[in-house]
């Protein structure tokens, strides 16, 4: 028995090892990794709230919990089942602060719960949805935004559908709003015909700043200037100009503010965001550590206000820095092949919270003394990751255009990836246009795990007219959207190809926003590529300036409106992928949101018309209910799949078997689990 005793053992260790083993990823276990955001740390610095997005495929979305972890990263707790967001601490530390939909709400409402637990208390009743919340710095009240409710004649009016109102004309206005914590009581804080976009607080609860637009719509924004409540008196503007301050706060000692703005020399300009702060002793205005060329994303005072620490796109990563008000030098805080942002920092300045992300890891909180700065993990909600999933490699590359300028990318390389050998290249480009590629493997649209494990390697490319570079850089596209971008992009499929990486037959494209605005024209410049997938693309210009809710950046690409006699047409029509599409040969996959308002349907429907009559292999897709970017799980997942079996068919010459989203209980469902792209295709049409 000897002899089979020990078959037994070396049959379980191998079982338990393959057991063990991690496994390629697919686009459901894409979908169903767990997503940490909004982390909050707690005055004293001991504790940080955050949330916690999961997949729930029975509600069809992705619902965020609320949970609590020590600072020294031990006893995770979940506090709020979801879906609940804008958590907020109270100063004394001993409560927070959300907004939710629970029990019998007909809308989200304002929640507050003690940090020892317990069933959350809701505060009053809002007639519209509150957000933004900000504790009173006595903790007595609770500011917040939301819509004045409209008039009683108006709300009977679209009740009864009797509802045909001016086209963009404002409606219901968003204003400030504070209520009172024991009792739920709500006052209005600010009035008039302007809506409210953000606040900020004093330290002493004396002084409000806010940002008020005339309209919630987009054209709008940069019409939007800051504002000072204090006192009895009259609320005091504090800026006038064309250039959109954003992420205002106040300091610590309420004399000065600091905000971010695109502008340049007391104006709007093309540049990459900078840094300012105002005296408000006088209203002047200076720029902090001008001409960095980085993409500004968020600022923070630190607690004496001698610093303001900055999370800044630089290139393909994501890092903060901190800056002195005095000497504007810069130091690092956290560098690295990463994402870091969405700061928060303790009341006595020593604790700082953040997310970082990277291209092995998706986002964790970790926490660093800004003295001392040495970043240190927080949650390990994806720890083991790499033993349950077998993972691919990113890393950035470097290469220079054809006319001389300095390039930077990421490729993902394939599983099993080898040396010397080709692989089929899917180029990825990214959205904005002003905005650049970074570290990241994780993010659905772009499914780098699942197309690494079908052997494919992908290449972002970030081109000229995104942020990061400098501000030259970003000027990219003025006087013409693809005087470059286009171009930036094919250099570095040839770099790849020119390197012995990339399969210069087996090559696929894709993209989404600006990413499909540079799909569509990809197609018609080139038939190098045996398929492409563009999402939420413009394909003319014209139309595309006219049916978007945003405009006024895109002057400075074509100089002009698209509309009158002195319109620079010539730029509208030389840059609309629909003036050449008679010379597309690739294979082009559509898909859109119904209800997109950055790029409207109508600009997927015309570019598949367009090609349907041209002969060209199409199919395009809207789905229902979804604004610019798919929020619903199902639509996720069916973009991923029908991709990834686009891509397959098409540049790898074999189907592709559909990731399918986890049975409910009583569903039946008796397809084949290895269903093919074009049996799914065919099901769902």
């Amino acid at each position: 028995m000897k002899p089979l005793r020990l078959a037994v053992l070396a049959a379980s260790l191998f079982t338990c090892a393959a057991q063990a083993a991690p496994r390629t990823m697919t686009a459901v276990d894409l979908l169903e990794l767990e997503k940490v955001s909004a982390p909050q740390v707690s005055p004293d610095g001991r504790t940080v709230l955050y949330s916690l997005g999961r997949a729930d495929w029975k509600a069809n979305e992705v619902r965020e919990d609320i949970w609590r972890i020590g600072i020294d990263g031990r006893a995770p707790q979940r506090m709020v089942e979801g879906p609940a967001s804008g958590v907020q601490w109270a100063p004394d530390g001993r409560a927070f602060a959300f907004v939710a939909k629970r029990r019998d709400d007909a809308r989200r409402q304002i929640y507050v719960s003690a940090i020892d637990g317990g069933e959350p208390r809701r505060v009053g009743l809002r007639r519209t949805t509150p957000s933004a919340l900000r504790w009173s710095p006595d903790g007595r009240s609770l500011y917040f935004l939301a819509d004045v409710p409209d008039p009683k004649p108006l709300a009977k009016r679209l009740k009864d559908r009797d509802d045909m109102l001016p086209f963009e004309t404002p409606r219901a206005r968003r204003h400030l709003w504070r209520m009172t914590v024991a009792d739920g009581k709500t006052e209005r804080v600010t009035r008039g015909e302007f809506d409210v976009e953000a606040f900020d607080l004093s330290a002493d609860g004396r002084s409000l700043l806010y940002r008020r637009s005339p309209s919630k719509l987009n054209d709008d924004n940069p019409k939007a200037e800051l504002w000072l409540k204090g006192g009895e008196g009259a609320d005091r503007r504090l800026t006038d100009n064309d250039y959109m301050e954003g992420g205002a706060r106040l300091s610590p000692d309420g004399r000065s503010l600091l905000f971010l703005a695109t502008a340049e020399n007391g104006r709007y300009a093309t540049v990459n965001p900078n840094l300012f702060v105002m005296t408000l002793a006088d209203g002047a205005v200076r720029e902090i550590a001008p001409g960095l060329g980085y993409e500004l994303e968020a600022a923070e005072w630190s607690a004496d206000g001698r610093e303001i620490y900055i999370s800044a796109t630089t290139g393909v990563r994501r890092e903060l820095f901190a800056v002195d008000v005095r000497t504007e030098a810069l130091r690092p805080l956290a560098r690295g092949d990463h994402s870091a942002d969405d700061m928060s920092l303790s009341r006595d300045g020593r604790t700082l919270v953040y997310l970082q992300a990277s291209a092995t890891a998706p986002a964790e909180i970790y926490r660093l003394d800004p003295a001392r700065p040495a970043p240190t993990a927080i949650t390990q909600v994806h720890a083991g990751l790499a033993e349950r999933f077998r993972l691919p490699r990113q890393e950035a590359i470097r290469w220079t255009a054809p006319d001389g300028q300095a390039l930077e990318g990421l490729v993902t390389y394939p599983l099993d990836y080898q040396p010397g050998r080709r692989y089929p290249l899917v180029v990825q480009s990214h959205g904005g246009p002003r905005s650049s590629d970074v570290f990241n493997i994780f993010g659905y649209g772009r499914f780098n795990p699942v197309l690494a494990a079908e052997g494919v390697m992908t290449l972002s490319v970030n081109y000229r007219g995104g942020t990061g570079y400098g501000d030259a850089f970003l000027q990219g596209m003025n006087g013409g959207y693809f005087r470059h971008a286009d171009k930036d992009v094919l250099s570095g499929v040839d770099h790849l190809v020119a390197q012995g990486l990339a399969n210069p037959d087996r090559l696929g494209v894709m993209g989404w926003s600006a990413g499909g605005h540079i799909t569509n024209r990809l197609v018609t410049v080139t038939n190098r590529f045996k398929a492409a997938a563009s999402g939420a693309g413009a394909v003319d210009w014209p139309s595309m300036y006219l049916t978007s809710d945003t405009r006024w950046q895109r002057v400075e690409w074509f100089e002009t409106p698209p509309y009158g006699s002195t319109a620079r047409r010539d730029l509208y029509v030389d840059n609309s992928p629909l003036s050449a599409l008679d010379r597309v040969k690739t294979p082009v996959l559509i898909l859109a949101g119904e209800r997109d308002e950055r790029v409207p349907a109508s600009q997927s429907i015309m570019l598949y018309r367009s090609l349907k009559a041209l002969g060209v292999e199409t199919e395009l897709y809207l789905a229902p209910r979804e604004p610019h970017n798919f929020t619903e799980l199902r639509h996720r997942l069916f973009q991923i799949n029908v991709t990834m079996g686009w891509f397959a068919e098409r540049v790898l010459g074999r189907p592709y078997a559909w990731s399918r989203a986890p049975a409910r209980a009583g569903d039946e469902d008796d397809r084949d689990d290895d269903v093919s792209t074009a049996q799914t295709e065919e099901a769902v049409q």
